[in-house]
């Protein structure tokens, strides 16, 4: 992802989100608090993409997506952060992340508990590089449905690529799997680093390239 996004006039919402509102909702621990008061300048509720706004009909539980613009007093946003707003509003959200001069676009795949539909479920995050706020824009993907645009707007910032004929659950599932596979990629290379057992040292160097071939599967 390299481009910002030029977001159609007729979704635009505009509206300031005070931190207490998100704190009413999500009731967020003193830690998180804190974070939200080290990290965040200001909230945004920047736009509505709907079937009312940007013509797009509602598919498989995705009726609208928000996005939201947050100013950042630092470079770096915590997760924490981003979890707790996502709890407090029950709809997907595009993170719009702004630092001096770059924008980064963070999202989880968020969708409702099938067992509980007040209550939802999110993935980790997928974050973009950061971008440039003067870089080239582009605008939204022409897609047939808001289930359609949700899967393109998380795909583009995905360390994956998408394969064809996957869902968002097997993407995230994937993620995951690449995730648990690069920290234990990491913990092996320490082992070996303080291993002083020749046989001991040639074994966790078979099991690391196991799992170096393993990550390179999940990347391709």
């Amino acid at each position: 992802m390299n481009k910002v996004y030029q977001f159609p006039k007729s979704a635009v919402f505009g509206r300031n989100l005070a931190k207490s509102k998100i704190y009413q909702y999500a009731s967020p621990s003193t830690k998180i608090k804190n974070l939200f008061v080290q990290q965040v300048e200001k909230i945004t509720w920047s736009y509505k993409l709907s079937q009312t706004t940007i013509n797009l009909p509602p598919a498989q539980a995705v009726h609208e997506i928000q996005v939201f613009s947050i100013g950042l007093k630092t470079e770096k946003l915590s997760d924490e952060v981003l979890s707790t707003i996502d709890k407090a509003i029950p709809s997907p959200i595009l993170f719009e992340l702004k630092h001096k001069s770059s924008i980064q676009y963070v999202a989880c795949y968020k969708r409702p508990n099938k067992v509980d539909k007040d209550k939802w479920i999110a993935s980790n995050y997928f974050h973009s590089g950061w971008i440039e706020d003067n870089a080239p824009t582009t605008e939204l993907p022409i897609v047939l449905n808001m289930a359609a645009l949700y899967q393109s707007l998380l795909t583009k910032i995905s360390p994956l690529p998408f394969r064809k004929g996957e869902s968002l659950d097997d993407l995230v599932d994937r993620f995951y799997r690449l995730q648990a596979n690069e920290k234990e990629q990491v913990k092996l290379e320490n082992q070996i680093t303080k291993e002083k057992q020749y046989n001991r040292r040639v074994e966790l160097n078979r099991v690391l390239n196991k799992i170096k071939l393993e990550i390179n599967n999940l990347k391709s």
